[in-house]
């Protein structure tokens, strides 16, 4: 779920006195009556209302004075942010502390083996709100900022399925559907399509939906938005290659120019990089579990698997280039001469990534992926079965014709007998 403590205030950091200028200075901002807490100052206030019902309401307030100090100040001003029930009251953030007892996710981690399953903070304001903004596919939750469900679980699956089961009253059904997928942008949610929200009896009828209906869809879903991820960034970075093979084919090959196109291409490159190093990982390790017996008797996936270890051997090098970039950033945030040596330290990275980036662009990625798409979600097959079906079938293959083996004995010449003793 997202986190708001590097961008807003800690609620634990304000007293009493300030949350009540903010209902204050909320109904003055509704009223246009002037403000008389000069120590907080409005930014701004959003409700949300579909369809006429009421469902969450915040606003955003900075201190004034503090900030008039910010240029001299070590410490950045940072928002306050505040929710606020329908009558105008705020919400302090509670301390979040241990996970609430579930007898929902108590009663799910029964029949869902190998599951991750914890039990929800459901405390009026932004647990509530966070809630709501991890659906995925549920349109709105049927919950608002101040009242929530009586129960909810996270549940994490064994092949990155995120969902969410709630009840919305005692002994009410159980409503079970997806949640924002790890690894996945913000920009690629747009292409992922979440299994609908499934309302069942009770747990055990949940379970069964989630093993038999959720859980598939949301590995086709999940594989669809990361490997449409993945294929962008790979034909970004094909087309950057291609277009220096150009310019070099054009006869500027040693040029200046060339130089600038390259470091232009490999700056640029780094974003690509990121994306396919957020999805093309997990795109790999499906294809490997999704390989059977059958590919490698196909001479064209076979090959391609064949060349699967050096694209991942490629994909590891561009994390530990990453991981020494992020190191180099760090050790100089604090140097006098920071802001160089971060530039420099971001050319290393771009040239060092390059080779190994190209590697993936011109791997079996994308064709591997297209290969296995029908089988993600699908039901996994029997392996020995598998080995069976493909010997068998190789047993019906036609045979091919053996050499002649020579004879022990040749016949005698037309014509001739044999001497006989």
């Amino acid at each position: 779920m997202p986190d708001d403590a590097p961008a807003y205030t800690d609620h634990a950091d304000l007293a009493p006195t300030d949350f009540a200028a903010f209902e204050h200075l909320l109904a003055e901002r509704r009223s246009d009556h002037p403000s008389i807490y000069p120590k907080w100052e409005m930014l701004l206030s959003s409700s949300t209302s579909p369809g006429g019902r009421w469902e969450s309401s915040y606003a955003l307030f900075h201190n004034p004075v503090r900030l008039a100090f910010a240029a001299s100040s070590p410490v950045a001003e940072k928002l306050v942010k505040v929710f606020f029930d329908e009558d105008g009251r705020a919400l302090p953030d509670r301390p979040r502390g241990p996970r609430p007892d579930s007898q929902l996710a108590k009663d799910l981690a029964e029949h869902l083996s190998g599951w991750s399953i914890e039990a929800c903070h459901l405390a009026p304001g932004r647990a509530l709100v966070e809630l709501q903004e991890q659906t995925c596919g549920w349109g709105r939750g049927p919950w608002t900022s101040t009242t929530g469900p009586h129960d909810a679980a996270d549940l994490t699956g064994p092949a990155g399925e995120r969902l969410l089961a709630v009840q919305l009253a005692p002994n009410a059904p159980v409503i079970v559907g997806a949640t924002v997928p790890e690894g996945v942008r913000p920009f690629d949610l747009g292409q992922v399509r979440p299994p609908a929200p499934l309302s069942t009896s009770d747990s055990t009828a949940a379970a069964a939906a989630i093993v038999g209906v959720i859980a598939p869809r949301y590995q086709q879903a999940l594989w669809q938005a990361r490997v449409a991820s993945m294929t962008f960034a790979i034909d970004a970075l094909r087309l950057s290659s291609a277009r220096i093979t150009g310019a070099r084919r054009a006869g500027r090959r040693g040029s200046g120019d060339t130089f600038e196109s390259e470091a232009a291409r490999d700056r640029a490159a780094w974003r690509h990089i990121e994306t396919a190093l957020g999805t093309a990982p997990s795109v790999a390790a499906a294809i490997r579990a999704s390989t059977v017996v059958e590919d490698h008797l196909d001479p064209v996936v076979h090959r391609h698997l064949q060349q699967l270890a050096l694209t991942e051997e490629a994909l590891t090098r561009l994390q530990e280039v990453r991981t020494g970039w992020r190191a180099a950033m760090a050790a100089f945030a604090d140097t006098p001469d920071g802001s160089w040596l971060r530039r420099h330290a971001e050319d290393l990275r771009n040239q060092e990534a390059w080779p190994h980036a190209r590697r993936i662009a011109e791997g079996p990625l994308t064709a591997l992926a297209a290969h296995v798409t029908p089988r993600i979600g699908a039901p996994v097959p029997d392996r020995e079965k598998q080995v069976k079906a493909a010997l068998a079938r190789a047993g019906n293959l036609p045979a091919r014709p053996s050499p002649t083996a020579p004879a022990t004995t040749a016949p005698p010449p037309p014509g001739r007998h044999r001497p006989t003793r």
